[in-house]
């Protein structure tokens, strides 16, 4: 017996507004169990259940954050802010943003608890034992004739995030499942697929890192192997040569090197959205086919990610 996987339901269960998004990405766990994708079997894992205390947050799940403290100055206590920028690296960096690492069950039913009446803010509290890191800074900010302690601290946010977080996954899965289902239709035979699995979840993982998983830091994720190349994309935004150098280092023939050239000049991306255009990403694609394939001399680490980052780089995208 054949089994499919009906894309189209997936679709049906994220533009439905009133179903929860913990459908839609049970589905898409599912899926990529049957077609053994670790990059989205990993991703709706987390979305589903929540992000670690190290993992990379997307983008559409921080917000600019204000870290209040609880200042004793005896015998009186203050209520004030500290500017993240004064703290010392890198907790200056950390700070700078409330971090919604919670499952997406959690999220929505925090956004149908939070009314009109409800203060402006979510925060997330100090732990005591990281208080130390904001005592100087404070003393620095709050002058007094008397000691002064920071005795309790958070980082908070506009409420509004909760409602943001859902609206940003669902629009980011329908961009996602519509241009799976029109590169392999609204019903998708498994056993078919998995007959060039290799080249089609490059093709799933070329669209989820231009769809969902730009996280815009610069990170490049090698997801052939799993382990994430310590690296950092250093190409200024227009510097053609530097691009241009960079896909000779990672074994791009020349020919394809002036293709993207072109792309690049001619197509607009979408900056809003921080994708690029469907020319660049069928570029992209052509790589890694040829790559797969054993055309050429491309390097083993060359991925979706890291062609996409290069080339964002260079269009100033996602800074």
């Amino acid at each position: 017996m054949k089994i499919t996987f009906p894309l189209q339901e997936v679709i049906e269960d994220i533009v439905n507004t009133e179903k929860s998004l913990s459908t839609a990405l049970m589905k898409l766990a599912y899926f990529g169990r049957q077609i053994d994708n670790q990059e989205l079997i990993n991703y709706t894992n987390k979305e589903l259940n929540g992000y670690a205390p190290d993992d990379d947050i997307p983008k559409y799940r921080r917000a600019a954050g204000t870290l209040r403290i609880t200042i004793q100055a005896y015998p009186e206590r203050h209520f004030g802010i500290l500017p993240a920028s004064m703290l010392e690296e890198p907790y200056n960096e950390i700070f700078q943003y409330l971090k919604v690492r919670e499952g997406i069950a959690s999220i929505e039913k925090l956004a149908k608890e939070i009314s009109e009446e409800d203060s402006g803010e979510i925060g997330v509290t100090f732990p005591m034992e990281m208080l130390h890191i904001l005592q100087e800074p404070a003393r620095k900010l709050y002058k007094s004739n008397t000691r002064i302690d920071v005795i309790a601290a958070s980082v908070n946010a506009n409420k509004n995030i909760v409602v943001a977080i859902p609206n940003a996954i669902r629009t980011k899965l329908l961009d996602f499942v519509m241009n799976i289902a029109k590169e392999f239709g609204y019903s998708i035979e498994i056993e078919t697929f998995n007959e060039n699995s290799e080249a089609n979840n490059q093709t799933i993982n070329n669209y989820m890192s231009t769809t969902i998983n730009n996280t815009g830091d610069g990170n490049l994720i090698n997801t052939g192997d799993h382990n994430q190349i310590d690296n950092k994309v250093q190409i200024n935004k227009g510097d053609l040569a530097k691009l241009q150098d960079e896909l000779r280092g990672h074994g791009i023939d020349e020919v394809d090197i002036q293709e993207i050239t072109t792309i690049i000049a001619e197509e607009q991306p979408d900056i809003e959205n921080d994708r690029l255009g469907p020319k660049a990403n069928n570029w992209i694609s052509g790589i890694l086919n040829k790559s797969l394939n054993g055309i050429g001399k491309i390097g083993t680490a060359v991925t979706a990610n890291l062609l996409a980052s290069l080339i964002k780089a260079y269009l100033g995208m996602g800074a």
